[in-house]
Parts: C-alpha cells; structure tokens; sequence
C-alpha cells in the first residue's frame, strides 16, 4: 500500500475492540462459520496479517457482520507470524489460511493468496481495518454497473472520525498525496465517485480476471508500498478505469501494520519504492501529471479519467425530477451531461444535501456543494472554490443569475449560460390577464430576465416562441433546449383495458393548482353529465388545501407517489387544462411518451407543436374541453388513432438530440470565451 504522508498510529476509542477471552473466540468461530462462503464466493478477501491478533481479530469480527447478501472467500495469509495468530485462525474453520515460511511482506502474500481466490472480485484488505456495513456492498455496486471499472477503492477514515483518505493522487515526480487528510470525511469534495490516479491497497477490490492477466502485484515493489498504486497504472493503461467509492467507509489504524517511521522498517520502502516506480511510469507520469503542488490539489483530485474542465450548474436546489417537471428537464440534462464525458459541479443555492436525489448525483459522479456540519463554507465560498475547476457555468432562473452572475464575473473569465427554465414574466402576466388583475410586476420580471439574457454568454429557452422573446429584444444568442421526452411504450395498453383521467403536476406550481380547481369545479360536471361518473385522479406533490378539497367519489387526490408509471399505464386519457404559465409543459411529454391521448389548452400545447385531432385534442372553453375530454373517452377508433400517432412529436425531445444541442451551445460559448472544452467521452 502506499501511503505518503504518515502519523502517528491512533488510540483505538473505547468500545471498539474486539471481544474477548474465550467467549469471545467461541463467539468468532461461529460467525465466521455462518459468513464466510468456501465453493461460490462473488467476492475473495484477502488479509495479509503479521502478529497483532487482536489487531486481526477485530479487522474478522466486523468483516463476518458486514454486507451477508455478499458471498464471500475470506483467505488470511498469516505471514510468518510469531506470536499467538495461527493457533487462533486454526479454530476458525471457514477461513483459508496461509502460512508463509519467512516474512515477504505484503505484495508477494498477497500475490500468493490470489492464486487460491474463486470469486469474480478480489478485495485486497488490511488487518488494522474495520469495514462499515454497506461498505463492501457498494465496490461490488460500482464494478458491476460499469464494466469499464477493473478497481474500486474505499474512503479510509482514522478511529477518531477524520479523513485519512478519499482517493490518492500521484505527482509527476512519483509523489503521492492522500487527498483529503486530516478534514471532515463529510465535507462535499469527499463524497462522489469519481475516477482517481490510485486507491489504497488497505481496501482495494479488483476484478480476479485481470489481476491473474497482468500477473498479480508487481514484486518489484516487494516487501511492500507502492504495489497499489502500479496496479492502478496497469490496469488504466489496458483502457480501465480505477474508481473512488465514497459509499464503502473503512476505518483504518494506520501504522499499526507497518508504523510510521520513513526511515526503518517496512516504511523504508515507501522511499526506495518511488524511485522505482518512476522509472517505471516515467513517461505516463511526464505527459499526464501535474507536478507536486498543494495549490494544485483540487484540481488534480477531479483532473483523471478524460475530464479536465466541467460544467458548474446552479439551480434553487438539488433536482427532485420526481416532483416537477423543471427538475425533471435538469436532472436529465445533467444525466446527459455526465454520459458524454463532462464533469459536472452542481451548486444548490439551499446548499442542502436533500436525499434521495443528492446520493444519485454523487453516485453518477457528479460533485454536489452542500453544507455539511462543522464547514463554515456556504454558497458563495463553496462557489469560489468550485471556480477554478470547471470552464462553463449554466445557471437556472433569472434571480440566481442576478445573485450568482456578478459573483462569477468578478472572479473569473467562465462563460455564463443562463437558462430561464421558462420565461417568469409571461406566467405572471398571463395570470393576471386572467385574473383581470392590473399587475405590473411582470414588467419589473421581464426587465430581469432581459438584463440576465444580456449580460450571459448565451441564453437558454425551452420554446421557439420564448426565443423570440429574447430575439426580439436584441438579445443573442439564444438556444432552445426544451423538457426531454423519450417514447417509453411500443403501444399503450389497449382502449378497453383503461380508465379515467389523469392529472399530474407540483401544486407549489400555481397554474397547476388553477388547472386542477378549474377542471373539476368547470368542466368535469359537463363531462360526468354526457360519459357518466368518470374518475378524475390528480397526481403532485404539495397539493394545498384547496385541491385536497377537491377529492370525493369521482376524484382522487393522492399527492406525491413515487413511481407513476402505473397511472400512465392504467389511465385512458391525460388532461392538461392549463389556462396560464410558460414555457413547455413537461407533464405533456410525460404522457406522450406513454402513448396517453392528451386534452389539453392552446397554452400549454405550445412548443410541442402537436396537430389537433390527430396527435392531441386542444380546447379552450369549458364547453370545448369538456367535449374533447368525452370524444376522446368514449370513442375506442378515434382514442386508438390518437394514441398510436401521439408520441411523433417527441423526436424534437428525444434525450439524444437535446442533449447533444446543449453541449453544442456549451462549447459554443467556450470556444467564445477561450475556455477549455474537455474531450467527449
């Protein structure tokens, strides 16, 4: 293992040790016995271990605890060991134990232990570890979703609760850094996954296969120290990727195996060793690393893996695409972003961590700024770290772009996009026509969004009518980049075999909640007056007293649910009766790509250029909404017509083509501005 900045070993806390006499060894066996797998094991744990059996033992007593869905191998190479720790692996049955004649040091006992390993996965661990429950579940997670990841390391925290390591670094003169030493291992940098020069062998999985294929560690680097970090050079050399797994925490006594002293003993070699391995790596670590620098770290933490440069995003906060229909066009975008190759930074304005979504983002390898307790940064400072490690900054809504954008300017030469999300002056003037209110805080909107659209490098739209709006003030350039719909179904479900209407929509939203009111108070009693009792069900989260009141016999209100797929499956017609707002309404979509017949307003038809009668039912009044709404329902030849021609405007929606349009806008304005524009993956 190579660990590069050493300190002293730290006291194990009260609580923490292993149990003991012999209960406690009794107790042992029959864990390990119930544990450990010996004939198909999807994972082989190997722990090179020399005396210090108390030290073993409590690594083995949270080992057989953690993650049983796992099928393990655990194999202990008891490398010449002259105190009491053969005997006692000798009583615990379902571990393979190794005996090395003399000591030979960490690699070749490892080395040696691999040849006798059945699982899918190596898991190369320390004897002074103990692993957390859920920590060996998410490096298998992690090498199976991609098949690109050969190694999967842990986050290494010291017993008193501090970072020991989130991935390691490695300089262009073979120096190496524990990124994140000593902070909080709650803080935002440390906690997404992301590619990174090496993982340390104290906790390191790699897939069996190619571990035998490139003939195990380097024995070069015997008895021990920067075997790790080669294997991570070896493998990313064959097109691998080497991954840092923020979710697997590991607590490390670091310098209980080895000490700490660079000058005797096993540490040694970590010097002798770093000459050797920059003979070896000399021209990868020329070309491709920075040299030694601790102004530089950041940066070189985020720079592996293609992605030098990224895409800060800034929106109210962490996408709920579950909820609304903007996070939804977001979240996807971001998604889009990540799988061509961009690194994305994202920055909510709440610096809230909200779960389940900000887990995902980090999961996707996406690096969230959020407060995290004991780091007095907030979102202005945790912004200008953020500055200097991306070319491009996208910012949603007109009053982050007036709170963020001078920020920025002040501070850097980034291109700023703006994106509306939809265009806030049209709803609230829309809504007070409605209303027959005399409201001029429209205009005072307009004259913000305006301002933001000219001071940005570009602005971003979601519909050809909100783009001239910007044209037309002279503001340029403009790009459309609208909610993303992909077609979900081949067919919907057939006419017979659905029923009722269907609604969804976040009621904070109030176009929604005017929707919903004016549908069941206006149109629904002409339609239950010519098609019966029709079930109205109306979908969204935060619904508000007024649309909880809504709910009786023919109308249900059940809030927020998670998966609404059955609902779109299970409903035969989709009402949309938005009477004000902006922007594309992606509930619209949403049904589209069900294949569900819509009814919806001329209003919030817009930008989806749907043809009426053969791909939507548009109305306006009442009496028209109404009549579109039985029409569709009780007539199977024109419901089936509709449906099967519904989802063709979606092309112009489809998550290849809106994505490869914004990134094309992106590096449009970083070509502008003389940014860096990173590779595509």
């Amino acid at each position: 293992m190579l660990v590069t900045e050493p300190s002293a070993p730290s006291a194990r806390p009260n609580g923490t040790g292993p149990v003991s006499g012999d209960a406690g060894g009794a107790a042992l066996a029959r864990l390990v016995d119930r544990r450990f797998e010996t004939k198909h094991p999807l994972v082989s744990v190997i722990i090179p271990v020399f005396n210090n059996w108390a030290v073993t033992r409590r690594c083995l007593e949270s080992l057989v605890r953690c993650d049983p869905e796992i099928a393990v191998q655990a194999i202990v190479v008891d490398d010449a060991s002259t105190d009491d720790t053969l005997g006692q692996l000798a009583a615990l049955r379902k571990i393979e134990v190794l005996r090395n004649g003399e000591n030979a040091g960490f690699v070749k006992s490892c080395n040696r232990a691999a040849l006798l390993a059945r699982g899918d996965y190596l898991w190369f661990l320390n004897n002074d570890t103990e692993v957390t429950t859920g920590s060996l579940r998410a490096l298998v997670q992690r090498a199976e979703r991609d098949l690109t990841i050969a190694i999967v390391g842990s986050k290494l925290v010291y017993p008193d609760g501090r970072l020991q390591e989130a991935g390691g670094i490695i300089w262009a003169d073979a120096g190496g850094w524990n990124y994140g030493r000593l902070d909080s291992p709650a803080m935002p940098e440390y906690n997404f996954v992301r590619d990174v020069d090496y993982v340390s062998g104290a906790s390191l999985l790699v897939r069996t296969q190619l571990f035998r294929e490139l003939g195990g560690f380097d024995e070069r680097f015997a008895p021990a120290y920067y075997e790790d970090a080669d294997l991570c050079f070896q493998v990313r050399a064959r097109g691998h990727r080497v991954v840092y797994e923020p979710r697997s925490v590991v607590t490390h006594y670091e310098g209980l195996s080895s000490g700490t002293d660079l000058g005797s003993g096993m540490k040694r070699f970590q010097v002798v060793n770093q000459a050797k391995f920059f003979s070896k790596w000399e021209p990868v670590l020329t070309a491709q690393h920075s040299p030694p620098s601790a102004a530089g770290v950041r940066m070189a933490a985020r720079a592996r893996g293609g992605r030098r440069g990224g895409i800060l995003v800034i929106d109210s906060y962490v996408p709920m695409y579950d909820r609304e229909a903007g996070s939804k066009r977001l979240r996807e975008l971001i998604d889009g972003f990540v799988a061509s190759g961009e690194r994305v930074v994202f920055l909510p304005d709440n610096i809230a961590a909200l779960e389940p979504y900000s887990g995902e983002l980090q999961a996707e390898g996406v690096e969230l700024l959020y407060y995290s307790e004991g780091d007095p940064r907030r979102s202005k400072e945790l912004l200008l770290d953020a500055l200097p490690t991306v070319d491009a900054v996208w910012i949603c809504r007109p009053e982050l772009c007036r709170k963020y954008l001078p920020l920025i300017r002040g501070h850097s030469n980034l291109p700023i996009l703006y994106d509306t999300i939809d265009l806030h002056h049209l709803r609230l003037r829309r809504q007070a026509e409605l209303e027959g209110r005399d409201d001029s805080e429209w205009r005072r909107v307009e004259e913000l969004e305006l301002t933001c659209g000219r001071a940005s490098d570009a602005t971003i739209v979601v519909t050809e009518s909100e783009a001239a709006v910007f044209r037309e003030a002279g503001v340029a350039p403009v790009a459309i980049v609208p909610t993303i719909h992909d077609v979900l179904l081949e067919s919907h479900p057939p006419f017979d075999a659905t029923q009722g209407l269907l609604f969804i929509g976040g009621y904070n939203h109030t176009p929604n909640v005017d929707a919903v009111k004016w549908l069941v108070s206006q149109v629904m009693p002409i339609v239950w007056k010519r098609a019966g009792d029709v079930h109205v069900t109306l979908l969204g989260a935060n619904p508000p007293a007024e649309v909880l009141a809504l709910a009786g016999r023919r109308v249900s209100v059940p809030g927020y649910v998670r998966d609404v797929e059955p609902f779109f499956l299970g409903a035969r017609v989709f009402v949309a009766p938005i009477r004000y707002g902006a922007g594309v309404k992606g509930k619209i979509g949403h049904a589209l790509s069900y294949r569900v017949p819509v009814v919806t307003t001329p209003l919030a038809a817009d930008g989806f250029h749907l043809n009426h009668g053969s791909e939507a039912l548009i109305a306006q009044s009442a009496e028209d909404f109404a009549a579109a709404i039985v029409s569709l329902y009780t007539d199977a030849e024109l419901w089936n017509s509709v449906s099967a021609q519904c989802s063709r405007p979606l092309e112009t929606f489809s998550s290849r083509r809106v994505v490869a349009d914004a990134l094309e806008i992106i590096d449009r304005v970083r070509r502008t501005r003389g940014t860096l524009a990173p590779a595509r993956a």
